[in-house]
């Protein structure tokens, strides 16, 4: 059997649909990936972007379409249970009937922190869902510094088969230390396709770990730490791509979580 890295059973496969009930239409508006969190009594979370969900530019709240559309479902490709192969595909309302955000934001930065966790009520208890959660998988104690090497877990191309994510490399290009400092995001030095949006952000040690003073390391296994989410590259106000990505730190979802303040998605 071939063996699979259980990190890349954790990045979910995402189609964004704007679904018109009254006409029985629903339009095709991007691709994303996104990743389960796993919160206290077993609850369970779907973490991507803010813009991903409201179709708008976290930064400028402009819309990303032309013709104005934003989601209100996705279709997230989850893994069967006890197979390692095939996906599972889930339609998740992220509006309700009064067309309102379902999903929970930043609560003191909102939408400013393009991080969002949708609720994934009774997923739990569906037998035919392997939902994978990245947070239990995390190694807490491996240190991130900069220059260091990143894995960005996701889907450039879509749910291609067999649906398993890319693992894009890239560097630590800005003192993790020091993002509350600046736009509270980390830059590191990559490129990618808007597909990747919502990737969860890893760091693999093969060997050798290095760790926090609190924490034992085991030489004799691989270690990796979940380190946040990503949302795209920062665009240059110039024709040159620099090739920069923005991740946010993984802090946010423990804050969204702590409080889950729902958006209102308005300009704000």
């Amino acid at each position: 059997m071939p063996e699979i890295d259980q990190f890349s059973l954790t990045a979910v496969p995402l189609e964004l649909f704007n679904k018109n009930h009254k006409l029985g239409t629903e339009t095709l508006l991007g691709m994303a990936t996104s990743f389960v969190w796993k919160h206290h009594d077993n609850k369970h979370f779907l973490i991507t972007n803010w813009h991903v969900v409201s179709g708008r530019d976290a930064q400028t709240r402009k819309y990303l379409k032309s013709h104005g559309g934003r989601p209100n479902m996705i279709r997230a490709r989850f893994n069967y249970p006890g197979q390692q192969f095939g996906k599972i595909q889930t339609d998740i309302y992220i509006r309700d009937e009064n067309d309102e955000p379902l999903w929970f934001i930043h609560p003191v930065d909102g939408a400013a922190v393009d991080v969002v966790a949708i609720p994934l009520p009774g997923a739990e208890n569906n037998p035919v869902l392997n939902l994978c959660p990245i947070n239990p998988l995390s190694a807490q104690g491996l240190i991130v510094r900069i220059s260091m090497e990143i894995f960005i877990l996701g889907y450039p191309f879509g749910p291609e088969p067999p649906g398993f994510p890319v693992w894009k490399r890239g560097n630590i290009a800005s003192e993790p230390d020091l993002v509350q400092l600046g736009p509270k995001y980390l830059l590191v030095d990559t490129a990618s396709l808007p597909g990747m949006s919502g990737s969860p952000v890893i760091r693999r040690s093969w060997t050798d770990h290095l760790v926090d003073a609190n924490y034992t390391s085991d030489d004799s296994r691989i270690a990796t730490k979940f380190i946040g989410v990503y949302s795209g590259r920062r665009l240059s106000p110039t024709r040159s791509d620099t090739q920069l990505g923005m991740v946010w730190p993984a802090s946010n979802i423990a804050d969204i979580l702590a409080v889950l303040n729902r958006d209102d998605d308005k300009f704000y």
